[in-house]
């Protein structure tokens, strides 16, 4: 599951709970209480979570008991289920709730069964079959009329449209929830999910006093867990509105609680959220400190977008510093970190639509922006027109001969070569000035549909045509060769490369900010400046000056970020070359 995994554990497997039953229970084993079959099922479901031990040790006692009524044998199958998913053996958990959808008449049942089964699910990465169920139960809904059931439900259906960023469908279940007759510990809880999709869906952003709150709410229900999540995204509230005082003031005052409670996802985004709060304020040692501890904690927790957000702190910290080598580690590492992060979302989001067609995908058009995959998918194509061309060209070699035949099969070939010729630069390797263009526009399409950032990298090699001049067309040629191979080890693999002129190049990054953008102009303008051209038995040295723009200034226009780029590029030649410049709108 995408983000937090204990998170969905804490949030979706609670029990329905029992107000009108003796406090004693709280205190004691049910055998103990001459309670009925019934009661001590139900008593064992609502401490599951709060003594486990006990729970087990009533179940143990109850798998020994005669049961004749098929209710409550339904209703051990049920809790053996959640034995089984407390204990992290997903694998013995499924079989059991397969055979009670399968022999169950109880809806009660069943929608129980199937929110574990969803849990379980995408705990388990089995999104397919979690969404599956997880449709059923959207779709149960409507004839619910247990209230504490109807919340048990929504929390997992906000949960989980929250994890698929649908925060718009996740805030409209929440007409569904009757807070009077439900405790306060599930209030809470639902809240908190509430907030999470408040504060990241524009429309409806919760406001500093409702978290606050929450937050009191929370703590009074003794849900500290989910007060120090809503807690959380308070601190990202306040660092959105460059607040970072605030966001350090909830750090120091709640840190040592969040750690007691042994939550790593947790501990190490509050971490990275005190981390970014330090660099606003300036503080670059403490902001390296706090990102660092962040990170350590952050690797023993699956799947944790606070990874992402670490790294990216320490290459903000290493870039102010000059220390180019190591901002490019650490944005190499966030590349990485976040590559396998939306890989994961992909995944879930892809499972969603195979079960529900009208949502839309998120990362449905990832693959076009991937190089490696375009030039795949020109192949197949190309493929399958050979296919059926070559159904014509049997009939064909039946009517005219094996020459004619040779001479189509050519003309395919041909027209494969053809097709590559004209978008592939020959020389480079590299896209040429056509596909680059249409790979940028497919990519700026994408970008501006999905509200994400994009750069555009222009750079031009400085007094080239003295090198091919002085030296030949030959040496020139192994120039452009080498600077190619010496940006493209710094690039990630959706960027979109392409010679556009003689000794002119262009760097797409979707999904990149400007600074980010700058980063890779500057690490790419210094390898070529180390390139080695002793083996062309000639003296001279390579250098290249480049202009860089983003869509934060030049919108999605590819003919404006090329201007913009090309003007900072010749901002750059003016101040005397070998240099990367950003383009900033200045007010004419």
């Amino acid at each position: 599951m995408v983000g937090a995994v204990l998170l969905l554990s804490l949030l979706v497997i609670v029990p329905a709970g029992f107000a009108n039953e003796p406090a004693i229970l709280a205190k004691s084993p049910a055998a103990e209480q001459n309670l009925t079959i019934r009661q001590q099922l139900t008593y064992l479901d609502n401490i599951r979570l709060e003594d486990q031990s006990q729970f087990k040790a009533g179940l143990a006692r109850l798998r020994q008991l005669p049961l004749s009524e098929t209710a409550d044998i339904e209703y051990l199958m049920l809790l053996n289920a959640y034995e089984q998913a407390l204990l992290g053996q997903y694998d013995g958990v499924l079989p059991l709730l397969t055979q009670l959808l399968d022999v169950s008449s109880d809806s009660t049942m069943i929608i129980k069964a199937r929110m574990l089964a969803v849990n379980v699910l995408l705990l388990s990465n089995n999104h397919k079959l979690a969404f599956s169920h997880f449709e059923q139960l959207t779709n149960s809904i409507s004839a619910i009329t247990d209230p504490v059931l109807m919340a048990q439900v929504i929390v997992l259906v906000m949960f989980t449209y929250n994890q698929l960023e649908r925060y718009d469908l996740s805030l409209l279940y929440l007409r569904y929830i009757d807070f009077n007759s439900i405790s306060p510990k599930l209030a809470c809880r639902i809240n908190v999910i509430a907030l999470e999709a408040k504060f990241k869906h524009t429309d409806s952003i919760a406001t500093e006093n409702e978290t606050n709150t929450v937050v009191d709410e929370c703590v009074a229900a003794r849900e500290f867990i989910p007060a120090n999540i809503a807690r959380h995204h308070l601190m990202q509230y306040f660092l959105k509105n460059n607040e970072p005082a605030k966001t350090l003031a909830i750090y120091q005052q709640y840190i040592t609680q969040i750690e007691q409670t042994h939550y790593p996802m947790l501990i190490s985004q509050v971490s990275v959220r005190a981390a970014q709060a330090q660099l606003q304020l300036g503080n670059v040692q403490q902001a390296a400190m706090l990102s660092t501890e962040a990170l350590l904690v952050a690797k023993s927790s699956p799947n944790n977008v606070a990874l992402v957000d670490a790294y990216a702190t320490l290459y903000q910290i290493a870039k102010q510093q000059k220390n180019y080598a190591m901002a490019l580690q650490y944005l190499e590492q966030q590349y990485q970190v976040e590559e396998e992060f939306n890989a994961g979302k992909a995944k879930q989001q892809a499972a969603y639509h195979t079960v529900k067609s009208e949502i839309e995908l998120k990362n449905q058009r990832i693959n076009l922006l991937d190089r490696d995959n375009e030039l795949l998918f020109l192949q197949q194509s190309i493929y399958q027109e050979e296919v059926k061309n070559s159904r014509l060209l049997l009939l064909l070699a039946a009517l005219i001969g094996g020459i004619a035949l040779l001479l189509a099969y050519r003309g395919l070939t041909g027209r494969r070569r053809f097709k590559l010729m004209a978008e592939f630069d020959q020389l480079t390797g590299i896209s040429n000035r056509y596909h680059f263009n249409n790979q940028a526009k497919q990519a700026l399409k994408y970008c501006q549909a999905k509200h994400l950032p994009l750069a555009m990298i222009l750079f031009d090699l400085d007094h080239f045509k003295t090198i091919n001049d002085q030296f030949g067309h030959a040496t020139g040629d192994w120039a452009l060769q080498q600077i190619v191979q010496a940006c493209k080890q710094f690039m990630r693999s959706n960027d979109i490369f392409g010679r556009i002129g003689g000794e002119e190049f262009a760097i797409m990054m979707p999904g990149c900010e400007l600074d980010k953008a700058t980063l890779l102009a500057e690490i790419c303008r210094d390898a070529i400046t180390s390139i080695d051209c002793n083996s062309t038995e000639h003296q001279f040295s390579l250098s290249a000056s480049f202009g860089v723009s983003g869509s934060n200034v030049s919108g999605y226009d590819i003919k404006l970020l090329l201007a913009d780029a090309d003007k900072a590029m010749y901002e750059a030649k003016s101040r005397g070359r070998n240099q990367v410049v950003e383009y900033q709108k200045t007010d004419q």
